[in-house]
């Protein structure tokens, strides 16, 4: 078990880097196309509640959670199966419907300063807002961890976790209700989705690590094809 988890430790950080790069390479890509503003009425009436950054941050840790409480690692390859369908079809919708909507005036408090930080690291005037990707990925969490090493209190706290994300994104105002609704449906799809794909691109009898190479290697073709997909979406724009 230790040794799958340092080895997944090191997947799960190549990942992240590389996931970094396309993001920002979308991101900075989409926020140069006409945004369109899809704010409604409700979301209007929500207010800045600038404390719900420290739930909000905490997505950025949440990602590395089932590394410490997934017994059964074919159901982690899952997770990443889930996050390469829901990042790659989420950067096609980022290019297709750049959004964009202005954002409120802050304070100097100290919540108020990080979520400052936050929006001066964003992509202007928006870009890679739907669906969101910060919901997904917390649902996508939640869905591996069920059903490992948690009880039913620690499977709780997760889902309640889960939930306090889910709208703390609505109170800093990084994201609109439409972004919150896709980016939870984007996540349930995809983990639905790569639970009908892992069996078909990796041997769940045989060893998890090497199931994960196995997928890996099925699925290098199919990313260089959604690559040209997406560089001629970008070119025939």
């Amino acid at each position: 078990m230790k040794w799958d988890r340092k080895f997944y430790i090191k997947i799960s950080l190549v990942v992240c880097f590389i996931w970094g790069i396309v993001f920002e390479a979308v991101g900075w890509y989409a926020s140069m196309l006409p945004g369109r503003d899809f704010t409604t009425y409700i979301d209007r009436q929500i207010p800045l509640i600038p404390v719900f950054v420290w739930p909000y941050v905490l997505c950025y840790v949440f990602p590395f959670l089932p590394l410490f409480v997934v017994k059964d690692w074919h159901r982690f390859n899952r997770a990443l199966l889930s996050i390469i369908l829901a990042n790659l079809s989420a950067f096609v919708l980022y290019i297709i419907i750049p959004i964009s909507f202005p954002r409120p005036e802050l304070g100097q408090s100290l919540p108020e300063r990080l979520l400052s930080f936050i929006y001066g690291v964003d992509f202007h005037p928006g870009a890679n807002k739907l669906p969101s990707l910060h919901v997904t990925f917390t649902w996508i969490i939640y869905l591996v961890c069920r059903g490992q090493r948690l009880n039913r209190f620690g499977e709780s706290i997760i889902f309640l976790l889960a939930v306090l994300i889910t709208f703390s994104a609505l109170f800093v105002k990084q994201h609109i209700i439409l972004d919150v609704i896709v980016g939870i449906f984007w996540a349930f799809s995809a983990w639905i989705l790569a639970g009908y794909l892992y069996r078909f691109l990796a041997n769940p009898y045989m060893d998890a690590q090497a199931g994960l190479k196995q997928m890996t290697k099925k699925l290098v073709p199919i990313f260089f094809i959604f690559s040209a997909v997406v560089l001629s979406v970008i070119w025939f724009r």
